[in-house]
């Protein structure tokens, strides 16, 4: 990534006052000396999120969420620090320095190209649908699946017009090259083909696809006639700015009523999608084809803790259900699954019978398990015999491992254990002669972050760790001396190994810097603390500080040894050893009892 300037950062951040920022996402209301609102990120019936415009930084008393301005950024639209930088910047008409490799400047200019076609071909498929005569056919589908012509403009669809070459033609009269339009996937070619390739979407339905910040990054083209030797869909292959394991399509525009409702509920298509969101139903996201890939899982966890699986009622979109489940699951996702009517998907039964029928079929989702448990028992005629309870064991046993929460995954196992009329030994057993391929795992080592994660801390361990944010000078005195160990003189200073790595290089840090880049699980507890103000002489204060800990830490030494010289058993020699230690002792408490101004060398 290429590594914004210092200076630039601090620019930006002189720039954005935190209150004219968030106050630009939602009214705040002032009470005293700070503002508050009711808190973005969790939902609540009264006030709780505090912006205070002297520190610079919010923070929620009922989730723990907090931070500067530039974590406000990043956390409200679901964006990396560099974004966060790079969108407050845009808004303060400040030009960043950015210090990049000819390798790194090549792939972003790569990658602007690209977005850039991407966003002109999405404009021009829509004109197509919106003008294009050889269109007309397509505004007729949409019209017959209940698509106005204000959705289509909302949601920019487009036509693909037949022809070879059509989108080519237009696309490099616009000036983009033959090895641009490849690498998009907008043209393909077969081997050995040396006139440019041709047209990838051909008298198609269009769909842009975004990733969550709204780009178009790929396209799903649906087909117009009844042409079976077509596919139905048609997509856009994998490129330099397309995963379509890592995109759910509609995210860019649920990503608030995901939070707001905590649930997702996962359609199939693209139109279902449509269809619900503008009826109201806006909570909803669909993959990229129906089975959740880990990527998918882990971004929408970002959103919500549960997720309600709608996909079609055929064989087909139940076992999209289970291929979702080991992603989802493994991401601490609860799954549950709506039950549609045979024969409809969630768009036919939105205009079929209202959008009332289909909310009222999410509201009685059921969990996964009893989902599976009832669908195989009225396959079954009514109730389940030995055989179907053991298949039906050996299929949910696999599922129920993947819980990684213990009490959850015990009680779902009791649970289950009980439907079935097995022993949980038994339902443990069955689950062992079946496999399942779990989905990729985080890098090792990687914790989720969380919000609120760590106490409050003492005001010696605020001082000093304050200390060594904000001061360079601080911040390397402590990381290099190896005469004590911070977290020995006081357990809560093991922050510092968390704290300051981020910070390396970083000269003249502010406050809104440092808590942009620390940890996300410590900045909800960095963001309370008095950041403002440095003292004439951080060095001086930290080593202060320092040794007022090892002063404590001595003389709490100095007590245990008095109180094992009183003890009647010891022999002379002990008795001798002991008040040697303590003498020992004295002389180094006298040692570091000077002022800061005369400290030992080995304390500097």
């Amino acid at each position: 990534m290429p590594r914004i300037a210092e200076e630039s950062v601090q620019k930006v951040a002189d720039a954005s006052d935190i209150v004219e920022i968030i106050g630009g996402y939602f009214p705040l209301k002032r009470a005293g000396t700070s503002f508050r609102a009711l808190c973005p990120f969790h939902k609540e019936k009264s006030p709780s999120f505090h912006v205070n415009p002297s520190r610079q930084t919010f923070h929620c008393f009922g989730c723990g969420a907090g931070g500067g301005v530039f974590r406000f950024v990043m956390d409200y639209e679901h964006i990396d620090f560099p974004s966060s930088i790079r969108k407050l910047a845009q808004r303060a008409g400040i030009v960043l320095i950015e210090n990049n490799d000819p390798a790194q400047e090549s792939r972003r200019d790569q990658r602007s190209r690209l977005i850039q076609l991407h966003k002109e071909a999405a404009e021009w498929f829509h004109l197509n649908l919106l003008r294009n005569r050889d269109a007309e056919h397509a505004r007729a589908y949409l019209k017959k699946r209940g698509l106005t012509k204000e959705i289509a403009v909302e949601w920019l669809l487009g036509f693909a017009p037949g022809g070879w070459e059509t989108l080519r033609n237009w696309a490099m009269a616009k000036g983009f090259s033959r090895e641009e339009l490849l690498s998009s996937g907008l043209l393909t070619s077969k081997e050995g083909d040396t006139q440019g390739g041709y047209d990838r979407f051909r008298d198609r339905l269009m769909f842009p696809i975004r990733n969550d910040y709204g780009e178009v990054v790929a396209f799903s083209g649906r087909i117009l006639n009844d042409n079976d030797r077509e596919a139905k869909y048609v997509n856009s292959p994998e490129t330099p700015i397309f995963s379509k394991g890592r995109v759910l399509f509609g995210l860019d525009k649920s990503k608030r009523p995901l939070i707001e409702a905590g649930s997702a509920i996962v359609l199939e298509g693209q139109i279902d999608l449509i269809s619900a969101f503008e009826h109201g139903v806006k909570n909803v996201v669909a993959p990229q084809g129906t089975a959740f890939t880990s990527e998918q899982a882990r971004l929408l966890r970002r959103f919500v803790e549960r997720v309600i699986l709608c996909f079609d009622s055929d064989n087909a979109g139940q076992n999209a259900v289970e291929k979702s489940l080991p992603a989802l699951l493994s991401a601490g996702l609860a799954v549950l699954v709506a039950k549609l009517p045979a024969g409809e998907d969630p768009d036919s039964l939105i205009r079929g019978k209202g959008v009332e029928v289909f909310t009222e079929r999410i509201s009685g989702a059921k969990d996964f398990f009893d989902h599976t448990i009832d669908r195989a028992a009225e396959s079954a005629g009514g109730s389940l015999g030995p055989r179907e309870k053991a298949m039906v064991a050996q299929r949910l046993g696999v599922f129920l491992a993947l819980l990684s929460d213990t009490a959850l995954r015990e009680t779902t196992t009791t649970h289950v254990a009980v439907r079935l009329g097995i022993s949980e030994s038994a339902l443990r057993d069955a689950a062992l002669r079946n496999t399942i391929a779990l989905p990729e795992q985080e890098e090792p080592g990687a914790k989720p972050a969380s919000a609120g994660g760590h106490s409050p801390v003492s005001a010696s361990t605020e001082l000093i760790c304050g200390l060594a944010l904000l001061s360079k000078e601080a911040r390397e005195w402590i990381s290099s001396d190896t005469s004590f160990r911070a977290e020995e003189l006081d357990p809560e200073l093991a922050l510092l190994r968390e704290l300051l790595p981020p910070l390396h290089g970083v000269d003249t840090p502010t406050p809104a810097i440092v808590l942009a880049l620390i940890p996300s699980s410590l900045q909800p507890l960095v963001s309370g603390w008095e950041l403002e103000k440095l003292p004439p002489s951080p060095l001086l204060a930290i080593q202060d500080a320092i040794r007022n800990l090892r002063m404590i830490d001595l003389k709490k030494k100095q007590e245990v040894a008095t109180l094992h010289l009183r003890n009647p058993g010891l022999e002379t020699a002990q008795m001798i050893s002991v008040q040697k230690e303590i003498l020992d002792l004295q002389l180094r408490i006298n040692e570091i009892s000077a002022p800061a101004t005369s400290v030992p060398t080995e304390l500097r």
